[in-house]
């Protein structure tokens, strides 16, 4: 009897040749999409797939990044290949599959750039493209001080200038300063002579209200706060302060308060090195170097110093100063008045160099600070001494050996406490009191036109100069 087995039809296929078959045409399929990729991108060119950056950051800090990825690795980028419209100065670094837009100089407030890169290439493709974006810096902002009714509470507000009204960050009796720290308020408050430090958490820009504030433990019993200045990177901060605990000023000096530490307050000490209980140096004038844990301090005696508030190096001596006004850019230079002039000094090699000084912005009975915008940009309050005795200021804008007049209104009846450059030199925030109050107005640092006004007795912008017992 045969074994065979009889089909009434065509042999079937089996399961296993038809996944076989499927599992191979899929394979074609994709080599030939892949293929035709690659095709296609070494026709195209490299394209851009994304696009970071801090808006924020671009207007207030130098050397922020706008970052380009491409959707494949490029060959290196030439920096005459990237072009910024309109024209910022910048400097450019490739690596992989991004490009890195370096800008020297913080960016002007509210502002469109287009960034376009020319001659793009993957490595080995023929194919060249040019990549495009453009981006939007932040609007300007400033937080000011309210000052209260007697009794009641002061407040400091967020006021933007492209927008009406102020917002409240934070509000308490007796607020003497305070200053940014990343995403907290460093505030001082005082009265009698005696202060506290506190840390405000912040959320959405105001007040959290979720998380307590931190006060901080002073080096003594009482004790007067003045000259609170943040570093840039909001890891540290510092004050002078004066023991009062026994009805007098002793041991006035320079502490330093690490946010990655324990939060308490250690002197620096005359060697320039945070030292706990130890006597602090004297300090006539300070402020952080922009960029840097470093601060430029005028001592009591009148000696500079450059001191390294993390402690990690000694204190670079830089001879003597009567008076210090502030930063040049991105703060490696710094304006220094001495017992011949005022200079700049470098602070990289302790070189001075005469600061442009031409007719017209001198030729005053009274000299204010000099609050520098740019290499060879200044302006300064100068004045005149009224029949009835009485300051007639005007504020004074030089451009490299030319001196004119910022036509910025000052009432016969208020005197001009402070004059503060925003962090990218663009506008200006001048301060001035009289006796019905005092009053910020934020104005434009070329033409001088009214942006803003707030009435308010300072602004953080003034945060950055340098602050002391001469700083009322």
């Amino acid at each position: 009897m045969s074994t065979d087995v009889q089909h009434d039809g065509p042999l079937r296929r089996r399961p296993r040749d038809r996944y076989r078959r499927r599992l191979v045409a899929s394979l074609t399929v994709f080599v030939l999409v892949g293929a035709a990729a690659a095709v296609v991108g070494s026709q195209q060119g490299p394209r851009l797939r994304d696009v970071t950056y801090d808006p924020s950051g671009l207007v207030s800090r130098p050397a922020q990044r706008v970052i380009l990825t491409a959707n494949q690795a490029l060959q290196r980028v030439d920096a005459d290949a990237v072009t910024v419209t309109p024209a910022a100065p910048h400097t450019v670094t490739s690596s992989g599959n991004t490009i890195a837009v370096e800008f020297a100089g913080p960016l002007a407030y509210d502002r469109s750039y287009a960034i376009s890169v020319a001659g793009v290439r993957a490595p080995g493709q023929p194919a060249m493209s040019v990549l495009r974006t453009t981006i939007t810096t932040g609007s300007t902002d400033v937080l000011a001080l309210v000052p209260g009714a007697p009794g009641g509470k002061d407040r400091i507000v967020r006021r933007s200038l492209d927008a009406g009204g102020a917002t409240t960050v934070y509000q308490a009796t007796g607020i003497t300063e305070y200053a940014r720290l990343g995403r907290s308020l460093v505030v001082v408050r005082g009265a009698d002579g005696s202060s506290t430090v506190e840390i405000v958490p912040l959320a959405a820009g105001v007040q959290d209200d979720s998380t307590p504030v931190e006060r901080l433990t002073l080096p003594t019993r009482e004790g007067r706060v003045t000259a609170l200045h943040v570093a840039d990177d909001g890891a540290s901060f510092g004050f002078e302060y004066a023991d009062t605990s026994t009805g007098q000023s002793r041991d006035v000096g320079l502490y330093l308060v690490d946010m990655t530490g324990t939060h308490l307050p250690t002197a620096i000490a005359a060697d320039g090195r945070p030292t706990t209980g130890a006597v602090p140096m004297t300090v006539a004038q300070w402020a952080y170097v922009p960029r840097t844990e470093s601060a430029l301090v005028r001592t009591g005696s009148d000696d500079l110093a450059l001191v390294d508030m993390s402690g990690r190096s000694d204190p670079v001596r830089l001879g003597s100063a009567t008076f210090l006004h502030g930063f040049v850019g991105t703060g490696t230079t710094a304006v220094v008045e001495t017992g011949t002039g005022i200079v700049r000094l470098d602070l990289t090699n302790g070189r001075r160099t005469p600061i442009s000084a031409p007719e017209g912005s001198t030729d005053a009975p009274y000299l204010g600070r000099i609050a520098q915008l740019g290499d060879d940009t200044y302006v300064r309050v100068v004045g005149d001494v009224r029949a009835d005795g009485t300051l007639a200021q005007r504020i004074v804008r030089v451009d490299g050996s030319r001196a004119a007049r910022l036509p910025v209104r000052v009432p016969d009846d208020a005197s001009v406490t402070a004059v503060c450059p925003s962090p990218n030199s663009q506008f200006l925030a001048v301060t001035t009191a009289s006796a019905s109050g005092v009053l910020v107005s934020v104005v434009d640092a070329t033409s001088g036109a009214l942006e803003a006004s707030v009435q308010a007795s300072s602004v953080d912008w003034c945060g950055a100069l340098p602050s002391g017992d001469e700083v009322g």
